[in-house]
């Protein structure tokens, strides 16, 4: 490796040091597990790839040639056309979208067909969609009962005991969103699952707009830029967006954190009043509740917008009006809802969280179990989202909050007001990467979660992969090569090696 600059001989050695430890943690888990009888949900330790909710499995065929094909010609279109170019954003978004639903099409088609039925008769499907048969488990299995009962009727009685309990095991731990967004799409499509898997993955390649804009405007377009590059091949949101309705779910989310820096730059000015009308603050509560109506999950950014508004207390009441006004929207949404429908989000919430105890428990049983059930759900999420991205963010976590501690040493003095040093300055201190540095602290530790996190946060992405893209923009462009490569190759091992059930 004598040919590699320095700082690329750091990354690398870093990704392996990682792996290896990521490797050793397995080993004790799964000893720990097996001699202990520690629980840690749904993952057992004689078949999983602890922490990950995921099957060692060799799916090696000829259907990794077109995943390799897809992966290696984005990274060379990448290095020829688009990083060299300047890039109209319109063509530049069109361009992701279709690299998007390549990518993802691709990498799900590495394990081939599935077989399905008996040896007497057998059946195969395309492993894409082998997910959504799973009729027991899925929303998928759950969308006849709305074409039976009318959307009404199900929203009504969505938490009632008599309905409930015949729905699918995934519908009964999340809101009806899911099912309710495959229903609508058998509406135009039909109810088949070809039209399900694509309806999925070409709804979810709607995120790499909000996902560009925020990039966009947290930074600049050149951190955008190389955030989208990376966004398109991180290992988790490629290998499950296909395949599960967790790629649906991310869309809302994300685009409720572009409305609300949206909102932060256009409608905190200290010349803005109550009474002034504030789409952007209204319309992230509105897209809240929608993320909230597909995934409980949602919680996760709604509390990542409460960390900033304390972070930077200098504009807290700018904040609070910004707050309250998504409020009204999130209040609103549900309230027209369940006007219209009868839906009851509580009793939903509710229902939700005892099936879940019914089949995880709570999660803090034993001091031991939580603080095993809360790093392993850590590591698990840092493990999917790509420990080449887990190093590089790091790094720059490290430099932001050095940056945090070198600009609050001493009060200064300004128009003559003291600044109180633990008060973040947003001109010099990145407060996005704090904010989700303490809300992912927060949640990992909250016992909400129990495993699966891997698949289940990965509309967290953004917070990850847009600071990463920030500290590449200082580094050499061959930087920036290295990490997409490494990405690639995590992306194709973890398919190729690991039957991930979706």
């Amino acid at each position: 490796m004598h040919f590699l600059q320095k700082a690329v001989r750091s990354i690398v050695a870093q990704v392996c040091a990682i792996a290896l430890f990521f490797w050793l943690y397995h080993i004790l888990v799964v000893y720990i597990m097996r001699e202990t009888g520690l629980d840690l949900g749904a993952l057992n330790y004689s078949r999983h790839f602890i922490p990950l909710y995921a099957v060692p499995q060799l799916d090696l065929s000829w259907w990794i040639f077109p995943a390799l094909v897809v992966c290696i010609g984005f990274l060379y279109f990448c290095y020829k056309y688009l990083l060299p170019n300047t890039l109209n954003p319109r063509r530049l978004i069109g361009i992701a979208i279709v690299c998007f639903l390549a990518i993802n099409i691709s990498v799900a088609q590495i394990d081939g067909f599935r077989e399905l039925g008996t040896e007497d008769d057998p059946n195969q499907i395309l492993a894409m969609l082998e997910p959504y048969t799973r009729s027991g488990l899925e929303y998928y299995g759950d969308v006849p009962r709305i074409h039976e009962l009318g959307l009404r009727a199900f929203l009504r009685d969505f938490s009632k005991p008599e309905l409930f309990n015949t729905l699918s095991g995934h519908t009964r731990t999340h809101p009806p969103g899911g099912v309710v967004f495959l229903w609508l799409v058998s509406k135009i499509f039909g109810y088949n699952l070809v039209s399900a898997s694509l309806a999925s993955v070409l709804f979810t390649a709607l995120t790499v707009i909000p996902f560009y804009k925020l990039a966009k405007r947290l930074y600049d377009e050149k951190v955008a830029l190389y955030a989208l590059l990376l966004f398109l091949i991180t290992p988790n949101f490629v290998m499950f967006t296909t395949t599960s309705m967790d790629g649906p779910f991310s869309v809302f989310p994300i685009l409720s954190l572009y409305l609300f820096y949206e909102a932060r730059e256009r409608e905190t000015a200290p010349d803005m009043t109550l009474d002034t009308f504030r789409p952007y603050s209204l319309l992230t509560g509105i897209s809240l509740a929608l993320g909230m109506f597909m995934t409980y999950a949602t919680v996760v950014v709604g509390v990542f917008l409460c960390v900033i508004a304390l972070l930077e207390r200098k504009r807290v009441v700018q904040y609070l009006k910004v707050l309250a006004f998504a409020a009204t929207g999130f209040i609103g949404f549900y309230l027209l809802l369940f006007v219209l429908t009868g839906f009851e989000p509580i009793e939903a919430l509710w229902a939700a969280i005892k099936k879940d105890e019914a089949s995880m428990r709570k999660g803090y049983e034993s001091i031991d179990r939580y603080f095993h059930l809360s790093f392993a759900n850590l590591f698990a999420f840092l493990i999917g989202v790509g420990i080449p991205i887990t190093i590089v963010w790091l790094r720059q976590l490290i430099s932001a909050v050095k940056e945090w501690k070198l600009n609050s040493a001493s009060p200064e003095l300004e128009n003559n007001q003291i600044h109180i040093p633990w008060i973040f300055n947003p001109e010099k201190s990145d407060t996005f990467i704090i904010g989700f540095l303490i809300t992912l602290l927060f949640f990992t530790f909250s016992t909400l979660f129990t495993m699966e996190v891997e698949r289940i946060w990965i509309f967290m992405v953004p917070f990850l992969v847009i600071p990463v893209a920030k500290y590449l923009t200082a580094r050499p462009r061959s930087d920036l090569y290295w990490v997409a490569g490494m990405l690639v190759v995590q992306l194709i091992i973890s398919e190729v090696l690991l039957y991930t059930y979706w």
